[in-house]
């Protein structure tokens, strides 16, 4: 909008959103938790939250999108991340800057997301939302490294690569969850890949 001011005031406004977005989701993941997702009540989220069930629907389309929103925001991001990766970087080191951008919001509010993940982990409502996600960082990782390492997207080592990797995602994540704050999450994450990934990167000479 044409002469909107600069500067401080607006952000303190991006602060303000931010800040209820923020109590908005811990609010209900703590809902969620307490009485159940399926029980849980969008009216009373806003009213612990002190917002209006307008204000809840500026940030949120539903309970699934506030549980489930972040976590289809990090499978955009990383798409975008190995889409701006530059073009002679090895497959590996690529997918390692990849994860470890994408787990720093993970750590920015690691309580709350070691509660989302718990959540969606321990509810069938959430856990297709879930595999969904991990589905489509699959098949990103399967056309990145078809395309990087100059084999087809269908054969056998894309999609072993492909699979191993978010595997080792998944386990870093189910690890991290049993242990919050006593371990580094993407270095565990990336020492995950490099242990499944072993014998894939280079080996489609040998028919993989």
């Amino acid at each position: 909008m044409t002469g909107a001011p600069s500067g401080p005031p607006s952000s303190l406004r991006a602060r303000k959103k931010t800040l209820t977005r923020d109590t908005i989701e811990d609010t209900a993941l703590r809902h969620f938790l307490d009485r159940g997702y399926d029980r849980a009540r969008i009216e009373d989220i806003c009213a612990d939250s002190m917002v209006s069930q307008r204000t809840f629907f500026r940030y949120f389309t539903s309970k699934e999108d506030l549980v489930l929103g972040r976590l289809r925001a990090h499978l955009a991001q990383a798409r975008q991340l190995f889409e701006t990766r530059p073009a002679h970087e090895p497959f590996d080191e690529t997918l390692r800057v990849v994860i470890t951008q994408v787990v720093q919001d993970y750590l920015t509010e690691p309580d709350r997301e070691v509660t989302r993940l718990r959540l969606v982990t321990t509810t069938p409502a959430l856990e297709t939302g879930l595999l969904q996600v991990f589905a489509g960082f699959e098949r990103l990782v399967r056309d990145f490294a078809a395309v990087r390492m100059e084999i087809a997207p269908d054969s056998r080592q894309a999609r072993l690569l492909a699979a191993s990797v978010v595997a080792a995602f998944r386990v870093g994540l189910e690890m991290w969850i049993d242990n919050p704050g006593g371990l580094e999450l993407a270095g565990l994450i990336a020492g995950n890949v490099d242990v499944v990934g072993q014998g894939l990167y280079g080996n489609h000479e040998a028919g993989l």
